[in-house]
């Protein structure tokens, strides 16, 4: 989980100098790979979380 964090930072970074170059379709590339990550990122906590709440109630 952590690695996956490191990269959506460093992705939120790269996303943020592609736009500014003015790189479209590569800004549209590495905004997909965050949206991914951060996809994951959710599904990860919410499962953990779910788990939790599981463990709770029983």
């Amino acid at each position: 989980m952590e690695n996956l964090q490191f990269a959506q930072g460093i992705l939120r970074e790269l996303r943020q100098k592609a736009e500014a170059d003015g790189e479209k379709l590569l800004t549209y590339l590495i905004d997909m790979a965050y949206l991914e990550a951060s996809d994951r990122i959710r599904a990860h906590w919410i499962g953990t979380h779910e788990h939790e709440g599981r463990r709770a109630k029983g």
